[in-house]
C-alpha cells in the first residue's frame, strides 16, 4: 500500500474519530462538505456534493480538488466564488471555503465547503434561456445528443438514450463509446478518424450501436470535432439518428432489385452482372452457360392457375439449386426459363453429367396442394470463350441450342 493511500486513510480515520459527534451534521449539511489530503485528493465527500456536482463518491475519490476546480480555468483561493463544471457539462456556481487541517503543527489536509450561490445576475437570464432550450431539445428530440472526450469516453448523453436504446444516462456517461458499438463499426470509425483532414470538423457516418436488450441498431451520426490550438481533437459533439427501419427498407429494395420475387433466386440483372465479371477476370478459362426451359409448365399454369404455377417454380428452383451445388450460379431468367453458369470447366463431361442430373431431379413427381405434377426441361449450353466472351453471345448460343432440343422433342441437350 502506498504512503499516500495510507496517509489518506489515517487522515480520514483520525478526523472522523475526532468529529464523530458532527459526522451526521456534515453528511446531511445542505452545503457540500469534503476533506482532502495534503495533495488535494478527496478523502471524504458528503451527500450534498454528490447531488450538487453529479459525480458519485467513487468518481470523486479518483479526482483531486485541482482537477475538479481547474475545469473552470479559474484560480483557487481559500475563499472564492467559482463556476464548477457539473458532470453533465453545465456550470454550478459555488462559494468555496478552504480550512487547513493540522496535526502536531503540520498541515495534513483541508476541509473544503462548497456553498451554492446564485449565478451572476448579468449572465442569469441568457444562461437560463440557453439551458432551458438545451434541456428541451435533449429531452424532446428523437435523436441522441452526446459529448465524447478525447480518449473516447462519454461525458454527456441526452435522456432520450433511454427511450431509444434502453440505457439510463448514468449507465453510459463515463463509459467508452466503443463499448456500445459493433466491432465492425469501431474498425470503420478508426479508419475514418485516421483519414480526417486537419480542418475537417463536421462529419457524418453510419454504424451499428448495441441496444440494452442486445440487438444492434443502425445509427447515422453527425459529429462535430472540437480542437485545441494545435489541431488536436479534444472533444466530439454527436447527434445520432436511428435509421434501422430505413436501412432495412433500403436493403430490401436493393435485394429485390437483384432477386426474383417468386423463387428468391438471383434474377436476370444479377446473373448478367455476375457472368460479365467472371468473363472479364478469367478470359483464359473455360466456362459454361446453360439455358433451361420447363416443358409442361404452361399446362400447369393454364390448368391450375398462376398460384399453382408459382409454387411449381419455387420447387423447381429448390431442385435446381440442390443439383447445381455451391460452385454453380443458378438464376431465374424469366417466365419458365432458368440459367446456370459454371466456371473453370476442366472436362466437358462434367457439364453433361450436370444436365443429366437436372433432368433426373426434375422428372421426379412434384406434389403441390394435393396435386401430383410431372414436368421435364429442355436444356441448351454454350461455352466461353469458344462461343463468345460476353453474356449476350453466350445466351444467344445456349438459347439456340435449347430450342433445337425443344424442336426435336428431346429432354436433354445433345450436340
Amino acid at each position: 500500500m502506498s504512503l499516500k493511500v495510507e496517509t489518506g486513510r489515517m487522515l480520514q480515520k483520525n478526523l472522523f474519530e475526532q468529529l464523530s459527534p458532527f459526522h451526521c451534521l456534515f453528511e446531511n449539511h445542505p452545503d457540500g462538505i469534503s476533506i482532502v489530503d495534503r495533495e488535494g485528493h478527496f478523502i471524504y465527500v458528503n451527500n450534498s456534493i454528490v447531488t450538487m456536482l453529479g459525480y458519485a463518491p467513487k468518481e470523486l475519490s479518483q479526482m483531486s480538488l485541482d482537477q475538479l476546480l481547474n475545469s473552470s480555468g479559474q484560480p483557487i483561493k481559500s475563499c472564492s466564488q467559482l463556476a464548477i463544471q457539473h458532470k453533465s457539462g453545465c456550470p454550478v456556481y459555488v462559494e468555496l471555503t478552504s480550512i487547513p487541517l493540522k496535526s502536531d503543527g503540520q498541515e495534513i489536509g483541508s476541509l473544503i465547503r462548497f456553498e451554492p450561490i446564485p449565478q451572476p445576475v448579468e449572465q442569469s437570464k441568457e444562461f437560463t434561456d440557453a439551458l432551458e432550450m438545451f434541456s428541451f431539445i435533449s429531452e424532446k428530440s428523437q435523436n441522441i445528443l452526446s459529448s465524447i472526450s478525447a480518449d473516447g469516453v462519454f461525458t454527456y448523453i441526452s435522456p432520450t438514450v433511454h427511450a431509444l436504446l434502453g440505457y439510463h444516462p448514468e449507465e453510459v456517461i463515463g463509459k467508452p463509446a466503443a463499448s456500445f458499438n459493433h466491432p465492425e463499426t469501431n474498425k470503420d470509425f478508426l479508419t475514418h478518424r485516421h483519414s480526417l483532414f486537419i480542418d475537417q470538423d463536421t462529419v457524418r457516418f453510419t454504424g451499428r450501436v448495441r441496444h440494452k436488450n442486445g440487438e444492434y441498431r443502425w445509427y447515422e451520426t453527425t459529429a462535430e470535432y472540437i480542437r485545441d490550438q494545435s489541431g488536436k481533437i479534444i472533444q466530439t459533439i454527436c447527434v445520432g439518428r436511428d435509421i434501422t427501419d430505413s436501412k432495412a427498407a433500403q436493403e430490401t429494395i436493393a435485394y429485390l432489385a437483384y432477386h426474383d420475387s417468386v423463387t428468391d433466386l438471383p434474377n436476370r440483372r444479377l446473373f448478367k452482372q455476375h457472368v460479365s465479371q467472371v468473363l472479364t477476370e478469367s478470359k483464359k478459362e473455360i466456362h459454361s452457360l446453360m439455358v433451361l426451359d420447363l416443358d409442361g409448365f404452361k399446362y400447369v399454369n393454364d390448368t391450375y392457375g398462376h398460384d399453382m404455377g408459382d409454387m411449381l417454380l419455387i420447387e423447381v428452383a429448390k431442385r435446381l439449386t440442390a443439383a447445381a451445388g455451391d460452385k454453380r450460379f443458378v438464376a431465374r431468367w424469366g417466365g419458365d426459363e432458368f440459367t446456370i453458369f459454371q466456371t473453370n470447366i476442366q472436362d466437358r463431361s462434367d457439364v453433361d453429367f450436370l444436365m443429366e442430373r437436372i433432368q433426373d431431379v426434375l422428372s421426379e413427381p412434384i406434389s403441390i396442394a394435393g396435386k401430383t405434377l410431372f414436368i421435364s426441361a429442355s436444356i441448351g449450353v454454350s461455352y466461353a470463350p469458344e462461343e463468345g466472351d460476353t453474356v449476350e453471345s453466350l445466351i444467344k448460343h445456349a438459347d439456340a441450342a435449347m430450342y433445337r432440343v425443344k424442336k426435336q422433342g428431346k429432354k436433354s441437350f445433345d450436340v
